[in-house]
């Protein structure tokens, strides 16, 4: 009889990792992020800029200056407020701000409990906010179509990358947590 070493235990009857519920990191870092064809900023920097074009040819002045400026200011406030604690999460988690490049980890807490999307959802709490403050009518009814754009071209690729990358805790993800609000 010769003495050999044990064999390891087969990936099947190994233990898995355990990672904290807020954070699962990729098993492996792929090269480049979802397929997208823009930074998503740039969509919403667009669609306020026509709207803010439709509006000065055709002026219609929406609410009291003052209620406005109230309205429009919480509508900013929120949206900085949630994309501040949303980049946090992203920092904490070491993964990367811009959907181009590739993710590292999948955030599940913080703002990410309520809503799959927070950036988004303070981009157009801003967006708002700034219509409402100028009281551009048509600046504010392009974001429908910009959240449209990026719904489709964005969201939609963002998520089948992220599906492909993290499997079945980012599908549990999808289950439990809304795309929007």
């Amino acid at each position: 009889m010769t003495d050999t070493p044990p064999e390891p235990p087969s990936p099947a009857e190994s233990p898995a990792p355990q990672t904290p519920a807020a954070e699962t990191h990729a098993p492996q870092t792929p090269a480049h992020g979802p397929d997208v064809f823009t930074f998503p900023p740039v969509i919403f920097a667009i669609f306020l800029i026509m709207g803010y074009i439709t509006d000065r040819g055709f002026p219609v002045a929406i609410g009291a200056p003052v209620l406005r400026q109230i309205a429009g200011g919480a509508l900013i406030g929120l949206g900085v407020a949630l994309a501040g604690w949303a980049v946090a999460r992203f920092r904490k988690a070491k993964t990367h701000l811009d959907v181009r490049k590739p993710a590292t980890a999948l955030v599940t807490d913080g703002p990410y409990r309520f809503t799959r999307n927070p950036m988004y959802v303070a981009a157009s709490l801003l967006y708002a906010g700034i219509a409402v403050i100028f009281g551009k009518i048509f600046m504010l009814a392009f974001l429908i179509p910009c959240l449209l754009l990026i719904d489709i071209f964005i969201i939609r690729r963002e998520e089948s990358y992220l599906d492909a990358l993290f499997g079945e805790p980012y599908r549990e993800f999808r289950r439990n947590v809304r795309r929007w609000l």
